[in-house]
């Protein structure tokens, strides 16, 4: 007998952390598919290979998952583009690059009456 799987949402998700690692790695997967990689599952779809990249997920022949060192890298980046956004702002420069101009703190002259 013949197992089918069901593409139900909730099944899917559960499968992922959340639904855009989910959605990306059922894109990188149809095209693995469209560039010639064989399904792992049998009952698969030879004109939507979304669909059978989906059916793998369900069928748990695809596991997602995100490595802790890839998290972790990740992470990094975006400290380190978040400290350079930071460092790079109008507001920043100017403070480290102030010099203090002396103004005369005399009032201004008022024209005549």
């Amino acid at each position: 007998m013949k197992k089918s799987v069901h593409l139900n949402i909730d099944h899917l998700l559960s499968k992922a952390d959340n639904k855009f690692l989910l959605s990306n790695a059922v894109a990188g997967r149809a095209k693995q598919i469209n560039d010639g990689s064989l399904p792992y599952v049998n009952d698969f779809d030879p004109t939507n290979s979304i669909i059978t990249a989906l059916k793998e997920v369900a069928g748990d022949k695809i596991l997602i998952k995100i490595g802790k060192e890839a998290a972790k890298k990740a992470k990094e980046e975006a400290t380190e583009k978040k400290s350079d956004f930071l460092a790079g702002t109008a507001f920043d420069r100017l403070a480290r690059n102030a010099k203090v101009k002396k103004t005369s703190t005399a009032a201004p002259k008022k024209g005549k009456k």
